[in-house]
């Protein structure tokens, strides 16, 4: 069906375009925004890696130090011990030594056997502490450029958005007041305030309109869908 358009729906179809690119950039704008914010948690989450694992290799230095300081007291007692056993003068006197001995031994072993492993997890942490250190700055690097560049888009898209928002609440005002009023509150609830009728069916919620909707409309008059109060046009 072939149907000459009113000017009222001309306008509203314009006005259409200009708000589809406001949400588009609108949209835009929130992905970008979310993206700036996915690689700013990127950063301190590395910063924030980069710090455990220094906090964690001071901790085993420490637990080292710790453990030196535990074994050379063990280390003396046993040599205090093993100094006095030939001055015993009894056998009770002699097994107790030996039973104190052998705790001592026991307990040097298992200091000994903590300090390795302390050794071991530093080596590990500062070799993955290396690697890390060479490649956080190339990475931090590339994060600040690509933060950057979506800055830059943020204030393009937020300026085109801005543009397109004003074109948009310049041209409403030529539609006639009472469909000013209609046609803004549609767009704002639904995004789509004008849409094609295509087989009697309204191309916005796919509801069937009445017949004299669909009459109304091949006259290029201003009328809405009967559903969801979308207005209505035929595409020539």
């Amino acid at each position: 069906m072939v149907c000459k358009m009113g000017p009222e729906i001309y306008t509203m179809l314009e006005l259409q375009s200009l708000w589809d690119k406001v949400l588009a950039a609108k949209n835009e704008i929130a992905r970008s925004r979310h993206a700036i914010d996915f690689w700013r948690s990127e950063m301190k989450a590395m910063e924030t890696k980069m710090a455990d694992l220094r906090s964690r290799v001071n901790q085993l230095k420490t637990n080292i130090k710790q453990k030196e300081l535990e074994l050379h007291d063990v280390e003396s007692r046993i040599q205090f011990l093993d100094s006095r056993k030939n001055s015993l003068k009894s056998q009770r006197d002699f097994d107790s030594m030996l039973t104190e001995m052998e705790t001592l031994n026991k307990k040097k072993d298992e200091i000994e056997n903590n300090m390795l492993q302390y050794m071991e997890d530093v080596d590990a942490i500062e070799g993955e502490l290396d690697v890390f250190q060479h490649e956080m700055p190339k990475r931090l690097n590339q994060i600040e450029k690509d933060v950057e560049e979506l800055q830059n888009k943020l204030e393009s898209l937020q300026k085109e958005a801005e543009d397109n928002a004003a074109q948009f609440n310049k041209q409403i005002t030529e539609l006639p007041p009472d469909l000013r009023a209609r046609f803004a509150k549609v767009i704002e609830t639904k995004g789509n305030g004008i849409v094609p009728l295509e087989n009697g069916i309204c191309m916005g919620c796919h509801y069937q309109v009445p017949v004299y909707v669909k009459d109304e409309v091949a006259k290029s008059k201003a009328v809405t869908c009967t559903n969801c109060g979308r207005f209505l046009y035929f595409k020539n």
